[in-house]
C-alpha cells in the first residue's frame, strides 16, 4: 500500500477514536443510564419531609423569675440534681431540672432558699419519657418544712403546679418512686419542666 494512502487511513482511525471518546463523555455528563448494577441515588425530595423538631415551651414572664436550673440547692444528695432541658409530653422545657426518685433507696431532696420577692412556685412536673407506663412519682413540696402540696405524676399524666411560696424561706422538693417494686430496685426519673419562682401572684 502506498505510504500516502496508509497515512490517510491512520488519520481517519485516530479521528474516529477521538469522536468515540467525545461521545462517551457527553453521554456520561448528560446522565444517560449505563449498564452498571448500582441503583441510582434518589433525589432529596423523594426522602419525604424533614422531621419536625419538638415544640419548646417558654413560660410567660410574670414578675421576676428565678429558674431552679440556675440555682444551687442544698440538702442531702443535692449534687445529683441535673439542670438542663427536659421533654414532657413531646414538648421541650429548656429551663428545667431532673433527678431520680428511688424505690427503697436514698433520693436527693433538694432544698432551695427563696429570695424575699418570691411569691409563686410554678413548674410542669412529670416522669422522664421512656420510663415504663406503670412508673409513678409521688411528689411532695415542703415550705419551711411544712407540706404545701402532695400529688402523683406519670409519663402520661404530668401535672402543672402553681403554689404560693410568699413569706417562705425555703422550698424542698421531695419525690418517691412507685414502680414494679415497693421494696427497691427501681428508679423513677422525675423531671421539673421550667421550674421557677415568680415575684407576682
Amino acid at each position: 500500500m502506498p505510504r500516502g494512502r496508509a497515512l490517510v487511513w491512520t488519520t481517519i482511525g485516530v479521528v474516529i477514536a477521538a469522536l468515540a471518546v467525545i461521545v462517551a463523555l457527553i453521554e456520561a455528563d448528560s446522565g444517560t443510564p449505563t449498564n452498571s448494577g448500582s441503583a441510582p441515588v434518589p433525589p432529596v425530595s423523594s426522602a419525604g419531609p424533614p422531621p419536625q423538631s419538638a415544640p419548646v415551651v417558654v413560660p410567660k414572664t410574670n414578675g421576676a423569675l428565678s429558674y431552679l436550673s440556675d440555682l444551687h440547692p442544698s440538702g442531702d444528695l443535692s449534687e445529683l440534681v441535673n439542670p438542663g432541658p427536659v421533654k414532657i409530653s413531646g414538648s421541650i422545657y429548656p429551663k428545667s431540672i431532673s433527678f431520680y426518685c428511688n424505690v427503697g433507696d436514698p433520693t436527693p431532696f433538694p432544698l432551695y432558699r427563696l429570695t424575699h420577692h418570691a411569691r409563686r412556685f410554678r413548674a410542669t412536673i412529670g416522669v422522664a419519657e421512656g420510663s415504663p407506663s406503670q412508673f409513678q412519682g409521688i411528689i411532695r413540696l415542703l415550705g419551711d418544712g411544712r407540706t404545701l402540696r402532695t400529688f402523683s405524676v406519670s409519663v402520661r399524666k404530668p401535672k402543672a403546679v402553681d403554689v404560693s411560696v410568699g413569706g417562705l424561706r425555703t422550698l424542698q422538693l421531695e419525690c418517691f418512686g412507685s414502680g414494679n417494686s415497693y421494696t427497691g430496685g427501681e428508679a423513677v426519673g422525675v423531671v421539673w419542666g421550667n421550674a421557677r419562682f415568680s415575684g407576682r401572684g
